[in-house]
């Protein structure tokens, strides 16, 4: 852990906190217009048919909106003007930053070319600030983009030597502030190579319940997992190894983790899983456990259903494929003394506090501080290090 704990120091952390946004009622609400404009235009075809869409397009950006930390309070897509309508207030707005606009842009962009609406595109803000999206700079808006191959020399981490292994990370807001608060870079210096999928990825970026799992792990949908080079979230300091992924991560979202007052349909969902897993040996599945959040109606059920899903004589009693691992995301979370992690080349999943809720809020925010994402990589890495060697071995 020693050496975990050396190359933690070397991360570059560039996630902003979160925010609260609850503001005082004093505070005036602006409403920032980002003009979306096709460079030839959308013809009416086009516009006609994602316009039937609307309240799917519009229920993504609202999901998209509760998963981001910038106090975004609504976003709405107009399409008789062609733009995303983003309420927001004063204050939030202020503290933006830099790469928040950028990632804020990409978003949106991912979001509406998922919906079939062409991606060149240029935002106008109210203010008439304007950026292209097939620039890489816009000076009017008072930033420079970072060139991803640019920002990855120079905060590029030395990796060990051996051979890359591809790795994708199915996930929404947590995973992605996770990503970028350290993990995309230990996995990145530990020969893993990161894709992953976010709000917009396809037909299926938007859902990632737990409930939604079926519908990913099937014979339509997986081969386009496995052959998914791409990342929405961070960057990678090493090139993809030939070939598809080996590796896929699939985590829930926080309000996964309030299970009501019982856990038999979370277990019958992860129980259907199994026969898939077990088709694909050739694949290594991690679960990463739905993060707690502040306040869950029934915690004592969650908490069941956690360690049931990491007990070895629990979901996956009687499942000896080697290629089916859990990390326990929730435990982690919920108090400074609980773990999963490798001690002694043992994986040891050790609860020392019973609170059952997280530990590590953002300003009372239910995402996961940077503190707590920094807690799970430390434990994470070196267990998907060791859990990489069985897969090996099985295979």
């Amino acid at each position: 852990m020693k050496k975990i704990a050396i190359i933690m120091i070397l991360i570059v952390f560039t996630m902003m906190g979160c925010t609260n946004s609850d503001q005082s009622d004093t505070v005036d609400e602006v409403d920032i217009q980002e003009s979306v404009q096709t460079e030839l235009g959308a013809t009416e075809t086009e516009v006609q048919a994602a316009q039937s869409g609307d309240d799917e397009l519009n229920q993504t950006l609202s999901d998209w909106v509760l998963g981001t930390e910038y106090g975004i309070e609504e976003a709405l897509f107009d399409y008789d003007e062609f733009c995303v309508e983003i309420k927001i207030s004063e204050a939030d707005y202020a503290k933006l930053q830099d790469y928040d606009f950028t990632d804020i842009r990409n978003s949106i962009i991912d979001i509406l070319y998922v919906h079939g609406l062409n991606d060149e595109f240029e935002i106008i803000f109210a203010n008439g600030e304007k950026i292209a999206v097939e620039e890489t700079q816009s000076s009017e808006v008072g930033y420079e983009e970072t060139d991803e191959s640019q920002q990855s020399e120079d905060t590029q981490m030395p990796t060990q030597e051996g051979e890359t292994v591809n790795l994708i990370f199915i996930h929404h807001s947590v995973g992605e502030n996770w990503l970028n608060a350290g993990l995309n870079q230990m996995l990145n210096y530990n020969n893993f190579h990161v894709s992953d999928t976010y709000y917009g990825w396809r037909e299926m970026g938007d859902r990632t319940d737990t409930s939604d799992w079926p519908n990913w792990f099937n014979d339509d949908v997986m081969p386009t997992v496995y052959n998914e080079l791409g990342n929405m979230t961070g960057y990678n300091d090493i090139d993809p190894a030939p070939g598809e992924n080996t590796i896929i991560m699939f985590k829930s979202c926080f309000p996964n983790s309030d299970v009501g007052s019982s856990i038999s349909d979370e277990k019958e969902i992860y129980n259907s899983l199994l026969g898939y897993f077990s088709e694909h040996p050739d694949k290594m599945f991690i679960l990463v456990t739905p993060p707690p959040m502040q306040s869950i109606s029934h915690p004592d059920k969650t908490r069941e259903l956690a360690n049931w899903l990491v007990d070895e004589n629990g979901w996956r009693k009687g499942y000896d494929m080697g290629n089916l691992f859990v990390f326990d995301f929730y435990n982690v979370l919920t108090a400074e003394d609980n773990y999963h992690m490798l001690i002694d080349c043992e994986e040891k999943h050790i609860i020392n506090d019973s609170s059952n809720t997280l530990h590590y809020d953002s300003a009372g925010d239910d995402h996961p501080s940077d503190e707590g994402s920094i807690k799970a990589t430390q434990e994470f890495v070196p267990l998907l290090m060791y859990w990489y060697e069985i897969f090996s071995e099985s295979n």
